[in-house]
């Protein structure tokens, strides 16, 4: 071999046993103050305060019992069965799930074809309610169901009713709320 051609695998081979460059320290991010920031703590049970999915898996005959047709239609035969049952939304957000899972099985319930009496019994008892309601949360839910199944001749009670509350958060998902019953 020529002396050029070996004195140029040496390099070669010089550069690719060589020692890599020392790694500077990275600077660390700041914590992120969210507690619940990052996925695995989010979705860590908590003694006394289980996860939805797992309140749904140990009552889940109890749920498809409360949520089946034959009970959905007692809270619509009339106002009065939809108000009562409308009438267990409590502030904070401490509505007993299984009326809550009822609730929102209802608005479901109501959409299907056939069923535009139950529909109009169910939205003109979400209206009353959320015209009577005190508390933020309560009326939340309220035009929470009434995005899904309210007719657009909502819009105006939502926006005008919306509009009068004091509390920015109702003001803003009111004024969503109708818009979405506008369309």
């Amino acid at each position: 071999m020529k002396p050029k051609f070996i004195a140029m695998m040496v390099m070669v081979a010089g550069a690719c046993f060589a020692a890599a460059p020392a790694k500077t320290a990275a600077a660390k991010p700041p914590a992120d103050p969210n507690p619940y920031a990052s996925y695995g703590r989010a979705m860590a049970s908590k003694k006394g305060n289980p996860m939805a999915v797992e309140w749904q898996a140990q009552n889940k005959a109890a749920l498809a019992a409360a949520t089946s047709e034959k009970e959905l239609v007692c809270f619509v035969r009339d106002s009065a069965s939809a108000d009562a049952l409308l009438a267990e939304v409590k502030p904070g957000y401490a509505t007993d799930p299984l009326k809550a899972c009822q609730i929102a099985a209802v608005s479901q319930f109501v959409m299907r074809p056939g069923w535009e009496n139950a529909r109009s019994i169910w939205t003109d008892a979400l209206i009353k309610a959320f015209r009577s309601a005190k508390d933020d949360s309560v009326i939340v839910t309220y035009l929470d169901q009434l995005r899904w199944c309210g007719y657009a001749k909502h819009a105006s009670a939502v926006k005008l009713l919306g509009a009068a509350s004091s509390s920015k958060t109702v003001r803003d998902f009111a004024a969503m709320v109708a818009r979405e019953l506008e369309k």
